[in-house]
């Protein structure tokens, strides 16, 4: 049986070590955090395709908002977030590229000490 896009997204981004899945926002979001406690990518099922907000740098954000299938991530525009919205296999490989990259720029700096 083949996996839907979300199951591929969901097991992708849980084999980085130390990873975890939280769902703070209710059931139908998933949120992953890397071992430093960061969320690297938010993964949501709609009517269009599967959601998947994830970080990456100014530049990479001007180059993935030049693909169709690629918008501004709600509430988290400013921070050089994206949200591709994956209804074909293209845009899964690419998709599962950036979750890589998103996972790279929130674990290369250790966790701000919260007073």
């Amino acid at each position: 049986m083949e996996k839907s896009p979300a199951d591929e997204v969901r097991t992708f981004s849980l084999a980085f070590e130390g990873s975890r899945e939280e769902c703070p926002f209710g059931p139908d979001s998933a949120v992953f955090k890397a071992a430093n406690g960061k969320i690297f990518a938010i993964l949501s099922e709609h009517d269009d395709g599967v959601h998947v907000s994830l970080k990456l740098t100014p530049e990479e954000v001007m180059e993935a908002m030049s693909l169709p299938f690629v918008r501004t991530a709600p509430y988290l525009a400013k921070n050089h977030w994206v949200m591709p919205v994956i209804a074909h296999p293209g845009e899964l490989e690419m998709t599962l590229a950036w979750i890589r990259r998103s996972h790279e720029l929130v674990t290369a700096r250790p966790a701000r000490k919260r007073q």
